[in-house]
């Protein structure tokens, strides 16, 4: 696989487009043997499987694929340097990858880090405004120094430890880490999550990214923080009191919250589903952090749940952008009269993320609720704020794009083409059919 993928990179025939699309798609069928892998994980000389990574990569597969797919009409069609973006989105593809395969901590790390650069160069070669400078600024300043106390870190304890390999390390942790390493290694997972107070970067880099850039950000790139954060408890014992976990698990709700309350009183679509995003990774944090199985379950799922549902959300964002050159929520209105179809996508769409059946996001949600119950009761008032919210900015929404009076303007959406429905289905496929057997997010520690 990966010589197919250094060949199709530096292959540069009139077919690379198409060439390169149908490696992700077909790739993302044929790694699904790895949902049968063992609870123990497959070593093969530097690479490490287990039941987390390869299901978060079939994920990158997946959405590397739809990328291509979603960017046909304003790259591809348009003529806009298309060889040169399925090249980008493809080393992307490569680099995620290979964060989700390798096991060393120094390979780890650079590849979390190199990950920022197609994902830079996306945004500034086909973003939409001048803005975006500003926004990939941003993003790389919150990330890469978010991220140097983690290899400081990791630097540290590798020579202590004499290995830089993560199994080897998770059979010698014996030693009880406090709150200061818990921040060293987990401040840059936390500001990739992003976990609430370390977000600001989320919104402008989806605001001024293409639609492939934000579909690469909401399916994939918040997901290396949240396997991080799982990989890392998995490996490290930290010392804590119940008190401090406890103020951790209340900051990501009340997070969850505080976004929610942006989301109510949002009028840009792009901006709307990005903050979205930090509720809902916020509550995948939580569930992590109780340390109780059906937590770790429910966030593995939350992670292929959200990565699905915002991607495809991202993908009408731009749909109806392409058809009304405009993101704005207040000259929408109205367009279930005039385009059904995509009515129906959107709000299959919307139930999805605001967790109802009957899609899969419905059983992430149960069980994150579940964990955070079993570890404190007191959190039941924050789990219920946070079900209430998710329902109403998810209706406003809906409502407010597809009901209303009908602007005058709103009659250029009514065709739809056939790879816009595909997509569509392409993304809710399988989240409905996943409901079917969910054996594969079992036993997942």
């Amino acid at each position: 696989m990966l010589f197919s993928m250094f060949y199709l990179i530096f292959f540069a025939g009139l077919w690379s487009w198409e060439l390169r699309f149908w490696f992700m798609m077909l790739y993302s069928f044929i790694m699904m043997k790895y949902f049968n892998i063992d609870l123990g994980g497959m070593i093969e000389f530097i690479f490490f499987l287990d039941k987390i990574s390869s299901v978060l990569l079939i994920l990158s597969f997946w959405t590397s694929g739809l990328m291509l797919l979603a960017s046909y009409n304003c790259v591809k069609s348009s003529n806009n340097k298309s060889s040169l973006f399925s090249l980008c989105v493809l080393i992307l593809c490569l680099v995620i990858f290979l964060f989700f395969s390798v096991e060393n901590f120094m390979f780890f790390y650079f590849f979390f880090e190199v990950s920022l650069i197609p994902t830079l160069f996306l945004i500034l070669g086909w973003g939409y405004q001048p803005e975006r400078l500003q926004a990939g600024m941003y993003m790389m300043l919150y990330t890469v120094s978010a991220s140097l106390p983690l290899l400081l870190c990791l630097v540290f304890l590798s020579i202590n430890m004499y290995t830089y390999s993560m199994n080897e390390m998770k059979l010698m942790s014996v030693i009880s880490l406090n709150w200061w390493w818990f921040f060293g290694l987990f401040f840059a997972f936390m500001v990739k999550l992003p976990m609430y107070m370390f977000h600001l970067w989320l919104p402008k880099a989806h605001v001024e990214a293409p639609v492939s850039g934000s579909m690469i950000l909401a399916s994939v790139l918040l997901k290396l923080g949240g396997y991080g954060i799982m990989r890392f408890l998995s490996i490290f014992s930290f010392f804590f009191n119940y008190k401090f976990m406890m103020f951790l698990i209340v900051v990501c709700l009340w997070g969850g919250f505080m976004t929610s309350l942006v989301c109510v009183g949002q009028s840009d679509l792009k901006s709307l589903i990005a903050y979205s995003s930090v509720g809902h990774m916020g509550m995948m944090l939580g569930g992590v952090i109780t340390g109780f199985m059906v937590g770790w379950d429910g966030a593995l799922l939350m992670m292929v749940c959200h990565g699905l549902c915002s991607s495809g959300l991202f993908c009408l964002g731009n749909l109806i952008y392409e058809k009304i050159n405009s993101r704005s929520m207040y000259l929408l209105g109205g367009m279930v009269n005039f385009n059904p179809v995509m009515s129906l996508m959107m709000f299959l769409l919307c139930i999805g993320n605001m967790g109802a059946p009957p899609f899969i996001n419905l059983l992430s949600e149960v069980m994150l609720y579940i964990s955070m119950y079993m570890y404190s009761y007191l959190l039941i008032f924050f789990i219920l704020i946070m079900v209430f919210m998710g329902g109403l900015y998810n209706l406003l929404f809906y409502v407010t794009v597809h009901h209303g009076q009908i602007m005058s303007f709103m009659k250029v959406s009514c065709m739809n083409k056939s790879n816009e429905i595909l997509l569509m289905m392409l993304h809710m496929l399988p989240l409905i059919i996943f409901m079917l057997n969910l054996g594969f997010v079992s036993k997942v520690m």
